[in-house]
């Protein structure tokens, strides 16, 4: 009794996450299926149940290959993105799938082989599938059903099956307890390098082989043909705003990293993810983008391949590539005006507390509008009176504007309110506002 509250719990934490509106249009009936496997594990589903009647019209449906197009993601079920919940590690067709909470979705093929997609992101509605949170897809059987099912129905056997039935179509899949594995070292370890560049998150995942003795570039990965720029499976990268590459536009998402190295040029190729082991299903008719970079020669043998995000500003940054003698710096751009001003302006229209001090140094950083910069720092200072680092501001934008009367007179101001305190603070605004000064004259 106690482990299927637990199940259930963990379902309704799961489920509180969809979005309340979600919750309160749901078309379908929704069930909860739960059932203890082999070595006391309980397994929990809770799916939106269609039917094949249109619901507004009452006509009979034509399911597979229509409703549910053939080969594209289909959220198996209605509403609320399908939940599946495992207390214990298990194997799903074959993948290794720790404990925890899952959303189930599929891609059914009419020729090929259908897939069960289990994602690690939980609580959204059913649509649109996210892809880019896969932890693994895996091969359903499927088989014809001699009555039609009138209602989406999934089940649990007591050997593990989870069966998928629906019109006169049926899909399963075999879920099993994990089999203890040996640890045993890596090759090329996985490694995931986050880095935070003005307002757009980066994140890199891939693996990372070793020389050993060998020639990697031009040598064990050739000049001249795609390498997946690292080992294992194809090398991820996720940008959380658009960016430019090489000053060409790439949008926000989620990629796959391609190289093809060469001697005097590298080509670099971001493609959307897709789960790719190496580059033996590369495709060029799947680039979101490629440029070309020069390779660097560096003193240092690297021994490791190595990708990291260097030369930070909040417009730009590089993304290396390093490995033996060779650098390959591929340059990153951020719009931050464009991200950031609608930002700006949005806060600033909504209600609530306003960023003015926040706001006047971003639009005076990036020379937005220094009038309106002014403005709001008048306005941050009518909230924070005789605050002596928002004067220093005032005369940043002042000297900007070109008004070096009313620059002299905040740096003043925030020069003698700064001598009435004490600590670090007072000694680098005395320092900041006396060269703010002295650049004035």
């Amino acid at each position: 009794m106690k482990t299927m509250k637990l199940a259930l719990a963990l379902v309704a934490a799961a489920l509180a996450a969809a979005p309340l509106n979600a919750q309160q249009s749901r078309k379908s009936p929704h069930e909860t299926l739960s059932r203890v496997l082999s070595g006391g594990n309980r397994v929990t589903i809770t799916y939106g149940r269609p039917y094949t009647k249109d619901p507004k019209t009452g006509e009979p449906r034509v399911i597979w290959g229509t409703l549910v197009p053939w080969d594209e993601p289909y959220r198996l079920g209605a509403d609320e993105a399908t939940l599946l919940t495992t207390q214990q590690a298990v194997s799903i067709g074959g993948a290794a799938v720790p404990a925890g909470s899952y959303t189930l979705y599929m891609v059914p093929s009419e020729s090929g082989a259908s897939k069960l997609a289990i994602s690690t992101r939980v609580g959204a509605w059913g649509v649109p599938v996210d892809v880019d949170h896969d932890l693994a897809r895996v091969d359903l059987r499927k088989a014809a059903l001699d009555a039609p099912v009138d209602q989406l129905t999934l089940s649990l056997g007591k050997d593990g099956t989870l069966g998928i039935a629906w019109e006169k179509t049926s899909f399963t899949v075999a879920i099993k307890p994990a089999q203890a594995q040996l640890d045993f070292p890596q090759a090329s370890p996985t490694a995931t390098v986050r880095e935070r560049v003005g307002v757009t998150d980066i994140e890199v995942v891939y693996s990372r082989p070793s020389a050993r003795g060998r020639t990697m570039l031009g040598g064990n990965n050739p000049f001249g043909e795609v390498w997946r720029t690292g080992a294992n499976s194809a090398t991820r990268v996720s940008f959380s705003t658009p960016v430019t590459v090489e000053g060409s536009p790439l949008a926000a998402g989620t990629y796959e990293l391609f190289t093809i190295p060469g001697k005097e040029q590298w080509t670099i190729i971001f493609q959307k993810a897709g789960n790719q082991w190496g580059a033996y299903s590369y495709d060029q008719k799947n680039d979101a983008l490629r440029v070309t970079v020069a390779p660097q020669e560096v003193a240092r043998h690297v021994e490791t391949f190595l990708i990291d995000v260097n030369d930070i500003r909040p417009e730009s940054a590089t993304l290396d590539l390093i490995w033996e003698h060779t650098l390959v710096p591929v340059k990153l751009g951020f719009d931050v005006v464009a991200i950031m001003k609608p930002r700006i302006e949005a806060a600033m229209s909504g209600e609530g507390k306003k960023p003015y001090a926040q706001a006047a140094i971003f639009y005076d950083d990036y020379k937005v509008d220094l009038d309106q910069a002014n403005t709001w720092i008048d306005d941050a200072i009518a909230e924070q009176p005789d605050t002596f680092y928002l004067y220093y501001q005032k005369a940043r934008i002042q000297a900007a504007k070109g008004d070096k009367a009313g620059a002299e007179a905040s740096a003043h101001r925030s020069l003698d309110l700064a001598s009435r305190t004490t600590g670090p603070a007072k000694d680098e605004y005395e320092r900041l506002n006396q060269a703010l000064l002295d650049g004035l004259k």
